[in-house]
């Protein structure tokens, strides 16, 4: 049996990708999910809708890579994190599944803030994070004030890998590194009773949490049923699997101490890798279980290549005919671009949810500071990559640690300029390891512990490990940049009084 076989189920597209023994990419199938917002902070998923296009995909994977079933040693697993996919004493989903960005539970926060003024202060002394509303908990709150049908109807609270891994297997389990951010106790990666204290919960919920498990253990077996619908072979191993970020960290290699990665898509994900919990900067940030027992500290912009999105979608329409690699085709303009000459200052908080890292303010907003008359179109996409950038040295720089290298990866590392920025910035090398799908890759990695094809995840990944393109700063950059960063900082710093 060569080959793995893994479900990265992201909030808005479901992917299935085939790897190798060696972990090199075979077939890849992906497909869009609906998600059910509204104006109030709704975002939903219909469950089953959801399982039926993982199914498929994993069935046209199948097909399109024309392998055989039986050469797959096993299935990974990883999905977004957290939300609510709840399911009744019959194994059917109560409700639409509530996901990680769903906002609904603020007002819950409002109320309970009245009497608990340092109520985000406390949790994040527990978890390491500042409490996003669509955690687990929160939503759980949420739905025991305005649907307490729902909650006296579920059986067990899921998440999203959760959810496909029963449809696979029959079996119910939740994950360590899912468990840990319900908001949990992250230093022991389980729950935190005082914070179901302090969210005034009931201790009985507990009970409506099938078993955790690590990620690198057997979740179950493909049935009967999962494999009439996918053409999976009956009895093939399933992992319990990790949450996407952890997943990717994995799938990246990061399982050293002190390193640093990037995660640039939808999200700007900076974490540094830790062997013991790190609570600094305190009341800031995100704070992750790995599944190798290492803590990531994840300083995290919540808009990121959104921000290039916007500019390309109202700015350069004329370019946007053939969307597939409109932004590759204006980047061709910038290979004689003069950066010197570029003062605008972007700052990239493009999104309706605040920033939480390196600073929590939950009403930012993206701005664009400095323009003349002569500043072009060109001239603000270009300060729009360099306000991402100094956005990311503005995240390590508040951990207070010295980053030697950067590991990059996500959509931006396709960019044809962005690398170098990011170097030049920071002042260090930037390393694109070799692969994509690096989600996908760390839940294989955790599948082929799953089944010991390798002993552990250390020797897996550092067997398959590769790099594909080192990016090297630019020192006649390096005075530019610094004057650039302070006016970034001070810029900031001074609306952060009048968002």
């Amino acid at each position: 049996m060569n080959y793995y076989l893994t479900i990265d189920a992201g909030t808005s597209i479901i992917k299935v990708v085939l790897f190798n023994k060696k972990f090199d990419l075979i077939c890849k199938v992906s497909k869009k999910n609906i998600v059910l917002i509204d104006n109030h902070g709704k975002s939903e998923i219909e469950m089953n809708k959801f399982w039926q296009i993982t199914s498929k995909c994993i069935k046209n994977c199948i097909t399109k890579s024309k392998i055989e079933p039986s050469n797959i040693s096993a299935i990974g697993i990883t999905g977004n994190m957290v939300g609510a996919w709840a399911v009744d004493k019959f194994n059917k989903p109560v409700r639409n599944a509530i996901l990680w960005n769903d906002t609904r539970s603020e007002e819950v926060f409002k109320n309970l803030k009245t009497n608990n003024k340092k109520i985000f202060e406390k949790i994040f002394n527990i978890s390491g994070s500042i409490v996003q509303y669509g955690c687990t908990l929160p939503v759980i709150k949420w739905l025991q004030l305005n649907e307490k049908h729902t909650l006296n109807k579920t059986k067990y609270f899921l998440t999203c890998k959760d959810w496909i891994r029963f449809q696979l297997t029959d079996n119910f389990y939740n994950d360590i590194t899912e468990r840990a951010v319900s908001p949990g106790d992250i230093r022991k990666a389980k729950f935190s009773l005082k914070i179901f204290d302090i969210l005034k919960l009931n201790y009985n919920l507990t009970k409506k949490f099938p078993e955790a498990k690590n990620s690198y253990d057997i979740g179950g077996y493909v049935t009967k049923k999962a494999s009439k619908l996918t053409g999976l072979n009956t009895g093939t191993p399933v992992s319990i699997g990790a949450g996407d970020v952890p997943s990717t960290a994995i799938g990246l290699g990061a399982i050293k101490n002190g390193m640093c990665s990037s995660i640039i898509g939808t999200t700007c994900h900076n974490f540094y890798v830790s062997d013991k919990p790190f609570f600094k900067p305190k009341n800031s940030g995100l704070l992750f279980y790995s599944p190798n027992n290492q803590w990531l500290r994840t300083m995290i912009n919540v808009a990121g290549t959104t921000n290039f999105d916007w500019i390309v979608k109202n700015f350069f329409s004329d370019y946007t005919q053939n969307k597939s690699n409109s932004l590759s085709i204006i980047e061709n303009k910038f290979k004689k671009y003069n950066t010197l000459n570029n003062h605008i200052i972007f700052l990239p908080y493009l999104n309706y949810g605040g920033t939480i890292s390196p600073f929590f303010n939950l009403n930012t907003k993206a701005e664009i500071f400095g323009l003349l008359p002569h500043h072009t179109r060109d001239d603000i996409l270009y300060a729009c990559y360099q306000g991402l950038c100094l956005s990311i040295k503005d995240c390590y720089d508040a951990l207070n640690i010295e980053v030697k290298s950067l590991s990059l990866s996500g959509g931006a590392t396709k960019s044809k300029i962005f690398p170098q920025i990011l170097s030049d910035i920071l002042g260090i090398k930037i390393i694109i390891p070799k692969g994509e799908e690096f989600g996908a890759r760390g839940a294989a990695y955790l599948a082929s512990v799953a089944v010991n094809n390798y002993p552990s995840l250390k020797k897996a990944i550092n067997k398959n490990k590769k790099i594909e393109k080192v990016f090297y700063p630019n020192k006649k950059n390096k005075n530019y940049y610094l004057a650039k960063y302070n006016k970034y900082l001070k810029l900031r710093r001074n609306l952060d009084k009048i968002w």
